[in-house]
């Protein structure tokens, strides 16, 4: 889920009286009125006679940056700065301008400037920490944002501003409380209640979240956040019209942020619209078309058009799709089977950096929510086969590092090894691991000797379909006697197939005819439950073999 945002920049409703100048009065006046074009005529005309007039460069900065116009304001706020250098609001409207611009580090640098001038204003915490959280620096982000909340307690947007940061950390409990506190300030306060939706939503409890965000809505229709809300919580409720048709509120609000429509294309699928889901999936591409996830929904939508029976039309869109996008992964990767061409035998690399990279931020979550029972599964097993321990282990797609606390009691030295740089960052904040490796499996394990006693592979297999070259490079990375753990979907028939998911499925006979191929010795294959989806149980393999001596 991302967030819509605008810049709320504010007219000059505070500062030095300006009084004694009736010009920059009454353009001020305009202004706070919302007559943002004529106000700008005025400021002009202000500067016309005054080029270095301050305090309406100031004002002219904060009228074009509303209309969006941010490289302009920029000019402004720093011709401003040549004759007020120590005023701080200018220092911080440069640093939103330079946000906007897609310039953190320079805006973090005004912002830092601004509170040289300011270092207890709770306004510039709050912005400081939002570009400190575009440069992936959480932490820093979360610290000032607390600070902040110590200078202004009871200010309910630094409240929600730190909610919202907590929440992004995964300290639902810490967000729900710090979003009520902003609440009991002030209960109509709309962000306040769109971010406690977002925090009910995360720890499950939906019910509270639609209701949350219905609540915002009444109190800012035009917040297209609390409409995504409503139909986030509506979708996991069930209710795949209502969530349609918050989805549909959303784009009307926000008409280019690609985000509501997608959500409006997955709240479709469940309603069996293809047509809607269909439209708006190629628009929320034309916003973002190198959104990999964006391209997954598309790709499901086809899949569903097909397993409607129109495979036609499912056909001729994966065409237009693949020739509109070919340097997509997903359609690549998705679009051969729905054009009648064989599937690919395994996902790309950049398929599957570009899917969990989208996804690192919210993958434990995810999974959380489906009951996934990865983690202990593999103790089980692993547990079963070597109580004593072992020496070392691989942790093959180690993504975020969900396994690694229930194997380190058992392991040595445990190493892991995974594709998506931003779920190896998320991994190594664990401290778990000896060390954490970028790279493909097959090419990583080909030119090892045999030096792992345990190599585990998770929910790992799902992303390939032929599966010989991976169990034949684990088989000589083994030691004697050393075990190859694994899960897998399990498919009907003779072989392996492409799910709508863009994951495998696997059949036990064919996971078997690998295995033996390679030498490897089947100590258990079992049928488990791995997760649920949309409250069916997904059936996985799950099989435990080793080298022989």
């Amino acid at each position: 889920m991302v967030q819509a945002r605008r810049t709320a920049s504010r007219g000059p409703m505070r500062g030095p009286s300006h009084s004694g100048d009736k010009a920059l009065a009454e353009a001020a006046g305009l202004h706070r009125a919302g007559q943002l074009e004529q106000a700008e005529k005025a400021y002009r005309r202000i500067l016309r006679r005054r080029p270095t007039d301050a305090r309406a460069l100031y004002y002219l900065g904060i009228a074009v940056h509303q209309r969006r116009r941010p490289k302009e304001a920029i000019r402004h706020f720093c011709a401003s700065l040549k004759g007020d250098p120590n005023n701080p609001e200018v220092h911080r409207y440069l640093g939103l301008a330079l946000k906007d611009t897609g310039q953190p580090a320079a805006a973090e640098g005004a912002y830092r400037d601004a509170l040289a001038v300011a270092p207890n204003s709770p306004e510039i915490l709050a912005n400081l920490a939002t570009v400190l959280k575009a440069q992936d620096r959480q932490d820093e982000a979360l610290e000032a944002l607390e600070r902040a909340v110590s200078l202004a307690p009871d200010s309910a947007p630094i409240l929600t501003a730190c909610g919202h940061a907590q929440r992004e950390a995964g300290r639902l409990d810490e967000a729900e409380a710090l979003h009520r506190r902003a609440l009991s300030q002030r209960p109509d306060h709309a962000p306040s209640l769109t971010g406690l939706s977002a925090t009910l939503w995360r720890k499950g409890r939906d019910d509270e979240a639609a209701q949350a965000a219905r609540q915002a809505i009444a109190q800012a229709p035009q917040l297209a956040q609390a409409h995504l809300m409503l139909g986030n919580a509506l979708r996991r409720l069930k209710q795949p019209q209502e969530a349609m048709a918050a989805f549909r509120a959303a784009t009307e609000v926000a008409p280019e942020d690609p985000t509501p429509r997608v959500g409006l294309a997955e709240a479709a699928q469940d309603a069996g619209a293809l047509e809607t889901a269909l439209q708006e999936g190629r628009r929320a591409l034309a916003l973002q078309p190198d959104a990999e996830s964006l391209h997954t929904v598309h790709g499901q939508t086809l899949y569903a058009l097909r397993a409607a029976g129109s495979l036609e039309q499912a056909r001729q869109e994966a065409i237009a799709w693949l020739n509109a996008y070919p340097n997509s992964p997903t359609a690549q990767h998705l679009a051969p089977a729905l054009m009648d061409a064989a599937p690919p035998e395994r996902a790309s690399s950049p398929y599957v950096r570009a899917t969990f990279d989208a996804f690192a931020e919210s993958f434990d979550d995810r999974l959380g929510a489906l009951d996934y029972a990865g983690p202990a599964l593999v103790e089980r097993l692993l547990r079963a086969a070597r109580p004593e321990g072992v020496d070392s282990l691989l942790d093959l797609g180690c993504g975020t590092g969900l396994v690694a606390p229930v194997v380190r009691p058992l392991a040595q030295r445990l190493e892991g090894l995974d594709l998506s740089p931003e779920m190896l960052a998320r991994a190594a904040e664990r401290d778990l691991y000896d060390a954490l490796h970028e790279a493909d499996a097959e090419a990583f394990l080909a030119p090892a000797q045999a030096d792992w006693d345990v190599i585990i592979a998770a929910d790992v297999l799902i992303y390939m379909g032929a599966l010989e070259p991976l169990v034949a490079a684990v088989a000589s990375a083994l030691r004697p006697e050393g075990l190859f753990i694994a899960t897998t979907e399990e498919a009907d028939g003779e072989s392996w197939e492409l799910q709508p998911s863009g994951r495998y499925r696997h059949s036990r006979r064919y996971l078997r005819q690998v295995l033996d191929a390679a030498g490897l010795i089947i100590d258990q294959l079992e049928t488990v439950v791995l997760r649920h989806e949309g409250e069916r149980p997904v059936e996985a393999l799950a099989v435990v073999v080793r080298r022989a001596s």
